[in-house]
């Protein structure tokens, strides 16, 4: 089984970092190859507990992901239930840890290439890109978060 870590310190305050990550539309977004969309809201809010969204990486990668915890501002969690690759998903979560005048966001994932013999080869690669890819996302986001001002106070 193959286990991704990213970690990454956004200075911005934590409600405001999860409510930008937990927008999948918004969020799980790479230049024009990667893009999300909610194909059934979630039970309390659109991003919430329940939600599924579809995630589509470049012209051949599909997944359908299940929030299956949704803790506001401090986690979530989700489960690829469909994929176009071979992947036995164990599951991936994001916390939200308030530290200083920012947030700590660290995303951990598990999952597992099912092919014998090239499963083995293909795994610690796919983790390789897991990793780059999360880190990607999550620094555009601390750019876009860092460089506008919080909104106005509700």
């Amino acid at each position: 089984m193959e286990e991704v870590h990213v970690n990454v310190y956004i200075h911005a305050p934590v409600e405001r970092v999860f409510d930008a990550v937990a927008d999948h539309e918004s969020f799980l977004r790479a230049g024009s190859s990667t893009h999300t969309k909610v194909i059934r809201p979630g039970h309390t809010e659109r991003n919430g507990l329940g939600a599924l969204r579809e995630v589509h990486a470049g012209k051949r990668i599909r997944y359908i992901e299940e929030i299956t915890a949704f803790e506001r501002p401090f986690s979530f969690e989700y489960q690829i239930r469909e994929s176009t690759q071979p992947l036995r998903h164990h599951g991936s979560r994001l916390r939200f840890t308030p530290r200083g005048d920012g947030t700590e966001v660290d995303w951990t994932s598990r999952f597992e290439i099912p092919l014998p013999l090239v499963g083995g080869l293909l795994g610690p690669l796919s983790r390789r890109i897991f990793i780059s890819v999360f880190t990607e996302l999550l620094l555009a986001e601390k750019a876009r978060l860092e460089a506008s001002p919080p909104g106005p106070a509700a």
